[in-house]
């Protein structure tokens, strides 16, 4: 599989707005401690546009607070920038609600270097270890939501392409999402930390297709009264 500037060219299947707030109603409230880290990891990693690598990164300590209390991510570092005041990321309303039920739940509130995702024995507390958790440990937490989404085999396998959600789903996503909406190319760029627009457009070329210059010509002169 190629990788462009530190991206994996192949086409990650998107982890859409939809898809969060569908696994927002099956796990919030939960008394199980793994899926109330897990419902905050992925509202994280789709509100910040973080890579996995920098997602597992993140410290206790660097959850701050803004004036309207809305949860704020202090990133010191991401793989395209590297900053002495480093990248701040806003998380929404529900995000941060999510992820102060996850902090409290976990108790990670007096362990400020802990690393914000920690794993979770199966005795139901946190394992606060010395190293992040690793991409592998970190993308079961997009296959259990695939397979709690009913997710299985909706997918097609095929040449580059992965066959459910992994660790680069949410930051693809959220990126077609805001392309969606009309968000323009320099702010989508800005939200993932992407440097060069080809990179971004990989990722997002299928969701503006239909607003191609062509497709306006066709829609507007194919009309059979149009003078030809």
């Amino acid at each position: 599989m190629a990788v462009i500037n530190g991206e994996r060219a192949g086409q990650a299947v998107p982890f859409r707005l939809s898809d969060l707030l569908a696994l927002d109603k099956e796990w919030s409230g939960s008394d199980n401690l793994q899926a109330l880290r897990d419902l905050a990891f992925l509202h994280v990693a789709y509100a910040t546009l973080l890579r996995i690598s920098e997602l597992s990164r993140l410290r206790v300590r660097d959850v701050m607070r803004a004036g309207d209390g809305r949860i704020i991510l202090d990133v010191a570092w991401t793989k395209t920038i590297v900053q002495t005041g480093g990248l701040i990321k806003a998380l929404s309303a529900r995000s941060t609600q999510r992820l102060e039920e996850w902090i409290e739940a976990s108790g990670l509130s007096s362990q400020p270097d802990a690393w914000l995702f920690t794993a979770v024995h199966r005795s139901g507390r946190p394992l606060i270890a010395e190293k992040p958790m690793s991409t592998r440990a970190l993308e079961q937490i997009f296959s259990r939501a695939w397979r709690t989404a009913g997710k299985e085999g909706a997918v097609k396998a095929n040449k580059n392409r992965y066959t459910g959600w992994s660790g680069h789903s949410a930051r693809v996503g959220a990126a077609q999402d805001m392309a969606d909406k009309g968000y323009p190319i320099a702010r989508i760029m800005q939200e993932g930390t992407w440097k060069k627009p080809e990179t971004l457009m990989r990722y997002i070329r299928h969701v503006d297709a239909h607003k191609g210059a062509m497709v306006e010509f066709m829609e507007q002169y194919s009309d059979p009264d149009y003078p030809g």
